[in-house]
Parts: C-alpha cells; sequence; structure tokens
C-alpha cells in the first residue's frame, strides 16, 4: 500500500513536469545565489550586459555578464543582505535595491533597462524574514526559513536552535525536556543538524537532544540564518531522513558592530504547582559579547563571540531521618549514615562520603566563537570559522522516597565540543563556480568521578532489596569507566557550471569519523548488601563484574573509523519562462577498515558473523525536483519532487558489536556470593570472582552483513496561491517518506517459542497454567543457548515504515511592522523500532509490540497526529526613534502516542509493561481471577477509554492512543531605550507558557511515561479448559497518565534580557 501511495505520488510529480515541459535552483552549501536574466523595454533579452552585486555591509561585488539569452548566475554570495544589484547594457541601465538572499537559495530575478530608472519585472527572492515572497523558482522541496530577525523577534526560554526549528509547522518538540524534535513522525536521532557546513550532531548518538551539548554549540546571537528542510532534491545534500538543518554564523562587516548582553531567569519566576515552588533550578543567567568589524575595509573582516550559561540547581530534597531536609526518607537515619561512613573509613579504608550536598549544583556552559571573512578579491572569497563550547553539569543520582545517595556516588559531565571550518569560493569564470569546504569537530564526554570505587547499595529494613530502603555509595556503575572521543574531518568540493539554460552541478564529498567509546560498566564491581552489618562483614547478598578478558581496561573500547565518500551530479534546467527542473544522482559509500572482535563460538551458535558491519554497503540515490509558476490572474506555483536520502544511524548503534562481543570483556554474575565464595573488596582493581574463558557467558550484539545506513524515498507536492486580499498566500502541501532501508532488533538467544497465545502471538512459558504460572520463573530459558546471554541481539535491516504529512497554511507578506502566519499538519507514520536507546538490548526491551522479533510496522511513537501553529511579530515606535516589539508563537498539538499494554511480562520474553493488551470483546471474553465484581470494574474502566473501546476483540492498536492535548503560547516584549553616545539599549521579556500564567490548567503536558506503554491489566496465564486468557485487575495498578514538569514545561515561566548595541 505504502509503494502504490509513494508511486502515485512520483506519477504526478512526472506528470507535471513532463506535461509543462522545467530557473535556477538549488543549495549552496554554506551560501546564497542569485540568477535571473537582463531584458529590454520590449521584454527582449540582452546579451553581454555586465550585472553587478554589492553586499553593502561590506562591499563584496561579483560582477557576471549575460548570456546571448540575456541569462546570468552568481553563487557564494553572503547571506543576509542588503544588497544592491545593477544591471547595465546599450547605455541603458537597471538596478534593485534592499536584496535579501537566504541560506542555501538561489533567488531569481528579472531586470529591465531602462533610461533612467530601472523596474523590477520579476522579483521572486525570498529574502529572510524582510521583504522575501514565497513565489521562488528554487523552492521545490518542503522546508522554512528563520532569519536573523526572526530569531530577536521570537521568544526563547531556552535560547536553543529547537525554539525557532519548532516554528516549521511539519517538526514537533515531541519532549521539552529531553530537547527532542520529530520531523514527519521519524526518529528525533534522524535529523542532521549543520553550522556553516559542520555536522554538529551529538557524533555518537548517546544525547536525546541529537546535540553534543545541552544546546547548539554556538550561541545563539551568533547565528544569522537557519534554514530547515524536510524534502531538499539537491544532491549535495544527504545525511537525513528526518530534516536537515542548516545555519550560518554572522559575519564582520565595514562597521564596527557588536552587542553585550545578559539574560536572566529566577525559580521565583517560574509557577508554583499545589502550591509548591518550582524545585528545578534556583536561577539561570547567560552573559555574553559579539563583535564585528573591518580589518581591511571591503577586503578582511572579524567576528566574535562569548557566552557563559550557569544554571544553579537546587540541592536535593530528600535527606534521612533526623535531618533537616525538606522531605525525610523515613527507613534510613542519620545513624544509620554515620555507622556506613565509618565501616567504610574503618574497616574498608575508603571515604564514603556526605549526604549534605552544596547549597546550589552548577551546570556551566561557555561557547567561543571567531569568524574571518577574507574577499581576496572580486573572483574568490574565503570564510574561516573556529568555535568551542565547554561544558559541566554535576549529577547527584538516585534520591528519592525510599533512597538516597552519598557524595562518593555522585559525579561531573565534562563535555567538549571543538570545530573550525574553512571555505573557498570562487568565480573562475562567468560559467564556472566552485565551492569549497574543509572542516573538523571534536567531541568529547568524559566523567569525573572522584575516587574510583565499586558501586556499593546498602538495603535496610528488609531482607533482600526488594521493597527496601536504600542507601547508595562508591561509583555510580555506569561511570566506572566511561569515556567518549570523536573526531569527525570532512572535505568537501562543489563545481558549477553555467551554461545557456542548463546549471550543472557536480562534486564530491569525504567524510571521516574517527569513534572511540569506553563504556566500562560494572568495571570496579557492583555489590547490594542486605543491611549495615552485611556491609562490616563484606558478606554481598549478590555481586557482578564485568571485566576485561585481556587485562587493560581500555581494551574494552569500541575503536573504529567510519569513512563515507559521496559523488553527486545534476542538472538545473530552465525548461521555460514558468518551468524548471533539477535532476541529479548521488552515490554515497560508505566503509570501515575495522572490525569487531570476531567471536567464533558465538557466529558458530546463531549462524551469523559477528564481525560484520555497513562497509562498501554503497546507495545510488536518484532525486528530481520541480518548480512551475503558471501564468495566471493571482501568482500560482507548483513545486515538488522525488528522491532517495541516506541518513545516519547513531554511530553508537554500529558500535555495538564491537563493544558487546564476549571476546574483550567477561562477565560474573551471582546471587549467591556466599556459595561462590565472593566476599567484599574496596579495590576496584582487584575484584572477586573465577573468570570464565573469553567468549561465553556475555553479550554478543550482531550486525547483519547485508545492514545499511538508514535511507528513505522522500517526495513532496505543493501549491502556493496568492489570495487577492491583503498580499496573503495559501499553500497545500504533502510530504511522503517511505522507508528503503531501515533497522530494528531481534533478539535470537529466546529460544523457539513455545506455543501462542489465544490472541496468536507466540510466547516462551514454560507452563501457563493458572495457579502453576509463577510469572518470571516461567520463562522457557532451558530454549535458549546459555552459553550467550538472552540479551544478545541482531541488527536487522528492514524496509517497512512511512509517513505522510499534509499542511495547509496561510500567511501574510512581511512588512515593516507586521510577519504573522498560520499551518495545521497531519502526521501519519509508522515504524519497525522506536530505537529509543544506545544500548542494542535496551532498544528491543523497550520497544511495545506483540512481537518483538518480528519485522513489522507499527505507529510511530514519534508522530504528533495533529499540529497547529501561529506565530505574529509586530514592531512599533511608540518613542521615536525606540521600536517596541512582540513576537508570538503559539502551539496547539495532540498528545505523544502510548499502547495500553499488560502490566506484567505477558508471553514470557522476560519484559513487563511492553506487551499489548489484548482488550477483551465483551464480559465472558477472559476470565478474571476476582470473578464477576473485577470482570465488571475492568469493563467500567475499559468504556471509559475511547482508545482502548476501539480495539475490543483484539490486540491494542501499538501507540493507537494519545495523551491529552497540548496548548502553549510563548511571548516576547521587547523595547529599545537610548543608551550613551547615541547608541541603543533594549530589554525584553520571554513569557513561556503564557496561558499557565492565566489559568494553571492551561498549557500542562500529561503523558504516559517511558517506554510509552499504559498497564492496564494483569496477566496470569491461560485456562486450559476454553483456551481463554486469564486476567487479574487492579484499577490502582494501573500505569496512567503523569505531569511532564521536570524542567517546568507545564509551567509558566519568564526571563529578562537587556542588550546595549554598538
Amino acid at each position: 500500500m505504502k509503494i502504490k501511495k509513494l508511486s502515485t505520488l512520483a506519477l504526478s510529480i512526472g506528470l507535471i513536469v513532463g506535461t509543462v515541459s522545467a530557473p535556477q535552483v538549488y543549495a549552496q552549501m554554506t551560501s546564497a545565489a542569485a540568477g535571473g536574466r537582463v531584458l529590454s523595454a520590449q521584454g527582449a533579452p540582452v546579451s553581454g550586459a555586465q550585472v553587478e552585486i554589492v553586499h553593502i555591509p561590506t562591499g563584496t561585488v561579483s560582477r557576471l555578464t549575460t548570456d546571448a539569452e540575456g541569462r546570468f548566475s552568481a553563487r557564494g554570495l553572503r547571506v543576509g543582505g542588503p544588497y544592491r544589484i545593477v544591471a547595465t547594457g546599450n547605455n541603458l541601465e537597471a538596478s534593485l535595491d534592499g536584496q535579501y538572499f537566504e541560506l542555501t537559495d538561489t533567488s531569481a530575478l528579472e531586470l529591465i533597462l531602462a533610461s533612467s530608472s530601472s523596474v523590477s519585472v520579476e522579483e521572486i527572492t525570498v529574502t529572510g524574514s524582510r521583504v522575501g515572497s514565497l513565489f521562488d523558482s528554487s523552492r521545490m522541496g518542503s522546508g522554512s526559513v528563520v532569519g536573523r530577525d526572526q530569531i530577536e523577534a521570537l521568544p526563547s526560554i531556552g535560547r536553543n536552535i529547537q525554539d525557532y526549528i519548532r516554528t516549521d509547522p511539519r517538526i514537533a518538540q515531541t519532549d521539552k525536556e529531553r530537547g527532542e524534535i520529530s520531523a514527519g513522525g521519524q526518529n528525533t536521532r534522524f535529523n542532521n543538524i549543520r553550522i556553516d557546513g559542520v555536522s554538529t550532531n551529538d557524533a555518537f548518538g548517546l544525547e536525546s537532544n541529537n546535540l553534543p551539548t545541552a544546546r547548539q554549540p554556538i550561541s545563539i546571537d551568533s547565528i544569522e540564518s537557519i534554514n530547515i528542510a524536510l524534502t531538499n532534491f539537491d544532491v549535495s545534500r544527504s545525511g537525513f531522513t528526518g530534516a536537515s538543518v542548516d545555519a550560518v554564523t554572522r559575519s564582520g562587516t565595514n562597521e564596527i558592530t557588536g552587542t553585550v548582553y545578559g539574560v536572566f531567569g529566577d525559580s521565583d519566576w517560574t509557577g508554583k504547582r499545589d502550591g509548591q515552588r518550582f524545585t528545578g533550578f534556583q536561577d539561570e543567567s547567560t552573559m555574553g559579547f559579539t563583535i564585528g568589524a573591518p580589518i581591511i575595509k571591503d577586503r578582511l573582516f572579524v567576528f566574535g563571540s562569548y557566552e557563559t550559561f550557569t544554571r544553579s540547581a537546587a540541592a536535593p530534597i530528600f535527606g534521612p531521618a533526623g535531618s533537616n531536609a525538606p522531605q525525610i526518607v523515613t527507613g534510613i537515619t542519620t545513624a544509620n549514615i554515620q555507622d556506613v561512613q565509618n565501616i567504610a573509613q574503618n574497616v574498608w579504608g575508603f571515604d564514603a562520603g556526605s549526604f549534605e550536598a552544596p547549597a546550589s549544583l552548577d551546570t556551566e556552559i561557555e561557547d567561543l566563537l571567531l569568524k574571518i571573512d577574507w574577499n581576496i578579491n572580486d573572483q574568490h572569497r574565503a570564510s574561516f570559522r573556529y568555535n568551542s563550547t565547554e561544558q559541566v553539569e554535576p549529577f547527584l543520582r538516585n534520591f528519592g522516597a525510599r533512597q538516597l545517595s552519598l557524595s562518593s556516588f555522585w559525579h561531573n559531565n565534562i563535555k567538549e565540543f571543538e570545530s573550525f571550518v574553512g571555505q573557498l569560493y570562487s568565480d573562475w569564470s562567468p560559467n564556472l563556480y566552485t565551492e569549497l569546504s574543509v572542516s573538523r569537530a571534536d567531541q568529547s564526554s568524559l566523567w569525573d568521578i572522584g575516587e574510583p570505587l565499586p558501586s556499593i547499595r546498602i538495603c535496610l529494613n528488609s531482607a533482600t532489596c526488594s521493597g527496601a530502603d536504600a542507601l547508595w555509595i562508591g561509583s555510580e556503575r555506569f561511570r566506572h569507566v566511561n569515556e567518549l572521543i570523536t573526531q569527525t574531518d570532512n572535505v568537501t568540493g562543489a563545481a558549477t557550471w553555467y551554461n545557456g539554460r542548463h546549471e550543472i552541478k557536480f562534486g564530491a564529498e569525504y567524510q571521516s569519523q574517527d569513534l572511540y567509546n569506553l563504556f566500562g560498566r560494572d568495571q570496579f564491581g557492583v555489590y547490594d548488601f542486605y543491611g549495615i552489618e552485611a556491609f562490616r562483614q563484606g558478606r554481598p547478598g549478590s555481586y557482578s563484574l564485568f571485566y576485561p578478558t585481556q587485562g587493560d581496561v581500555r581494551t574494552r573500547a569500541a575503536e573504529w573509523t567510519l569513512e563515507n565518500i559521496a559523488f553527486f551530479i545534476q542538472d538545473t534546467i530552465d525548461l521555460t519562462d514558468t518551468l524548471n527542473i533539477t535532476a541529479g544522482v548521488r552515490l554515497d559509500i560508505p566503509r570501515t577498515n575495522d572490525i569487531p572482535l570476531f567471536n567464533a563460538g558465538a557466529s558458530t551458535a546463531f549462524g551469523l558473523r559477528n564481525d560484520s558491519t555497513v562497509n562498501g554497503n554503497r546507495l545510488m540515490q536518484p532525486r528530481l525536483g520541480f518548480n512551475w509558476q503558471p501564468e495566471m490572474a493571482q501568482r500560482t506555483q507548483v513545486r515538488g519532487g522525488i528522491g532517495l536520502f541516506q541518513g545516519i544511524a547513531a554511530n553508537v548503534w554500529l558500535s555495538n558489536p564491537f563493544s558487546n562481543n564476549s571476546v574483550n570483556q567477561g562477565a560474573i554474575t551471582s546471587n549467591n556470593p556466599a556459595a561462590d565464595g565472593i566476599l567484599f573488596s574496596p579495590d576496584p582493581n582487584n575484584q572477586p570472582g573465577s573468570r570464565p574463558p573469553p567468549g561465553q557467558g556475555g553479550i554478543v550484539d550482531f550486525v547483519d552483513p547485508s545492514l545499511k545506513l538508514p535511507s528513505a524515498w522522500k517526495a513532496n507536492l505543493a501549491v502556493d496561491y496568492e489570495l487577492p486580499w491583503y498580499d496573503m498566500v495559501a499553500s497545500a502541501e504533502l510530504v511522503m517518506t517511505e522507508v528503503q532501508e531501515g533497522i530494528f532488533y531481534e533478539k535470537p538467544n529466546l529460544g523457539a517459542p513455545k506455543g501462542t497465545t489465544p490472541d496468536g502471538r507466540p510466547h516462551y512459558w514454560t507452563t501457563t497454567v493458572p495457579g502453576v504460572f509463577t510469572g518470571a520463573s516461567s520463562q522457557a530459558t532451558a530454549n535458549r543457548n546459555r552459553a550467550y546471554s538472552v540479551d544478545t541481539t541482531i541488527a536487522r535491516p528492514t524496509s517497512k515504515g512511512d509517513g505522510e504529512q499534509l499542511t495547509l497554511s496561510l500567511q501574510g507578506r512581511p512588512d515593516y511592522n507586521w510577519s504573522w502566519g498560520v499551518a495545521y499538519t497531519r502526521t501519519n507514520a509508522t515504524e519497525v523500532n522506536t530505537l529509543t536507546s544506545s544500548q542494542a538490548a535496551s532498544n528491543w526491551n523497550n520497544a511495545i509490540r506483540a512481537d518483538r522479533n518480528a519485522d513489522v510496522a507499527e505507529k510511530s511513537a514519534y508522530a504528533i497526529k495533529d499540529r497547529l501553529t501561529a506565530s505574529l511579530n509586530y514592531r512599533k515606535e511608540f518613542i521615536a526613534g525606540y521600536e517596541t516589539s512582540f513576537g508570538l508563537f503559539f502551539e496547539a498539538r495532540s498528545g505523544k502516542p502510548f499502547t495500553y499494554t499488560f502490566t506484567n511480562d505477558a508471553n514470557g520474553d522476560g519484559r513487563s509493561g511492553v506487551d499489548p493488551l489484548y482488550v477483551p470483546a465483551a464480559p465472558g471474553d477472559v476470565i478474571f481471577t476476582g470473578g464477576s465484581a473485577m470482570e465488571a470494574a475492568f469493563f467500567n474502566y475499559l468504556d471509559s477509554q475511547k482508545y482502548l473501546a476501539r480495539d475490543k476483540g483484539g490486540i491494542a492498536t501499538v501507540n493507537g492512543a494519545q495523551a491529552p492535548y497540548v496548548r502553549q503560547f510563548d511571548l516576547r516584549i521587547s523595547q529599545e531605550f537610548p543608551f550613551i553616545q547615541g547608541r541603543k539599549g533594549e530589554v525584553w521579556f520571554d513569557i513561556a507558557n503564557l496561558g499557565n500564567l492565566l489559568n494553571k490548567d492551561w498549557g500542562v503536558i500529561r503523558e504516559v511515561g517511558f517506554p510509552g506503554g499504559s498497564g492496564v491489566a494483569r496477566f496470569q496465564g491461560i485456562d486450559p479448559a476454553s483456551g481463554k486468557y486469564v486476567y487479574s485487575f487492579n484499577q490502582n495498578d494501573i500505569r496512567d497518565l503523569t505531569l511532564r514538569d521536570n524542567r517546568g514545561e507545564s509551567r509558566w515561566s519568564m526571563q529578562m534580557g537587556a542588550r546595549i548595541r554598538f
């Protein structure tokens, strides 16, 4: 069905191109472009006319000569403006002033020569946020642009790039706390974010926001423009199956300009909930400056910026009985803590630390940028940019109603990102232009854990750790040894040859990613003690250890290089005055010379080599785009295209076989350490336990040898129509995505299914007879290969999954005072695996499916079904010479999808809460352990849930339910004021979730918690006589919607900023 739908759209595109028979188009990598025609007053083309394009702020000049048909083309232009375009020929002249050109687009112009003044017959240029038009012959794909004016006008509490990406109606912030954005219902890791052509993604794929630090690694005050594309058919573009986001940084000009600014927020400026103030942070402050200046007028320019951000978080509110903490953990006393501290110091010789946290815990981010622009001459221009970001964030883990940790358990995460890029733009002749980019980006994430120690949990008031109060000391198990270092090098060269009606672009790209990830979890040992006395005696109740089989812990690291070589060529053809087409092809060849350590035993056991990679799995990507502007009374534009795009996989997924091969590391797990002769050792480098031979007993992660990097067919078809009122433009656009190469995970070591459940799903229970069935102990573990972990996985390829988005929009053309727009998007998308984690086993474990080993597409967990957005910017000089501005952004959207599930493990695969519920058709369809009263209570609940009731008689639809609608709007109010020596200052207020300030019930986000399963009933077996499910039901056990408020996303909040301009 999906193939038929995409094929139908492709056929429609082909018919449009073929029927109306297809100017300048297509993306420059980090610059803008302009082209068009010079005509006589009679409309005839003027050959040999001289065209001069001048960037007024820097005096940068491009000089061109028209061809026999009066055409000209300029590439490598600076983004923004204003520009002045002058054409001369036959002793006549034409000029255009105040033009602005966008990142990656080609603006189309027509100039008519006259004796003294110029007239623009057709000024079809999208010009940032100022005087632009949506009718541009280079617009073929689906996307939008946010210019510098909009960046300054729109509210943004977080000062992050996501707050501006969300203005595109097809992209949703699916998780504000984690900074996740989804384009078209696609996985949040499938977006590609570049700044000045340098990828600023989290290169390894660990971060939920897909960035190497908490915010983009360049201050938002340093960004000139942001281009957002869901489909861009230029063959130089790759690395995304979701959205491609390209930003370009600001540059110096002939004027010395700059800003000094500060932005401040406070928890007192955040709404209360149930009378309680917000405790997510105490205060936030951002301080910075920008400066741009000429080094040599009209020739050499510099731009720099520096910014610091500090968030002071409150100390944990939990503390032991006998302390002054706001919330007391009654099962742990200050005397207990003193006993543990004394035993740790006097018996075992280490400092367990204190429970008294600092008054505030500061997260600090420091951004630095330096950029040089050099007009070498009129034919060549170069740019050099360096930036660095450093972030330090403290983590005080395991504080809660029944647990506390001491300071030995706390740690800091230190992240660094550093990049540089050099770019050269060259006009070799009137017909040949080249662009060369060389860049490097270095990323690291390290953990400061203090003194290395085993991870220790001391359980109180219980014979085991189940249901106990717990005190944590030592080094947290996942930070024992945890280092991430990546280096990404990129060289891209592209040439554009302009030949009459043809514009041929060709080039190549090379990228190399050096990846080093040392995830030495449990390296120092992990102990549970059932009581303080057991800790004193060194007799643990459970113990685990992961250890390097080759001695040095660094042999556990995943260290490898992934390269990609690409070649591309396309032809952009000006078929008629109203129709442009572009057609091209791109070849990507990923390769690596590194392979995981070979595990012969595991490869034999599972019939697949564990040292396979994506090496050499090349992909040819054809693309076609068009723009047709028929001659009609009201300006109309039909645009679209279709193409194949290779995306990016989180490199951590491809790294798992390097880390988990059961050759370079072994594992010891003991639930009866006394019987195994294991006693506690505080020495992290001398842990107890007999080591099994390498290659046995651990997790082995496989990559199917046919697996390729993710890729998808993407297509769009759109109509833009200028209404006869108030310069409004209405648009309708369909965007479709079809997975060609995807990834899903299989667990081959579950063993063969023992049978099927009443609804037909496979199960792995040794028995399902009620009364004999005992949950986890009834899993059919005998069917698996006990030499290897049940968490052994295979990353398999899939061609399933698709998406459709329909967007209807209305916007007014911006003038000096006003700009506005409103849009509605309906999204449907499917996927085989949600791919929520960095670990292969967790990607399988957290997938909510009736059969997680099956290659079956279900509704996407990232698809926001309905989204309505509106933005409004207004500015006016209420005081002469000093602007007042208002910027408003509104969003109303469907809640995140979720699935009704069993509360426990219903199929015996060892995972609870992720098996979709069988929804009984009527009373009597299943048997309830509590009889008719329990059955009546269950059906009362079922009938109250509209999404659940739809699935009566079948398995609950995966992601078929939706959390409540979310409606929020943000406001910025800004006022200029006079400053010394004629300079101006500005003060502004951002109010996020303004509706919640007016009514505490507005703007609230309620969702089902991760991984998206709302547990309803408990599986209690299968009745052998009737073959029916047996359920138990307690409404108090339902996993219901919870408030999302860790970062205050369900409250109003406000920040104040001030800026001095010079």
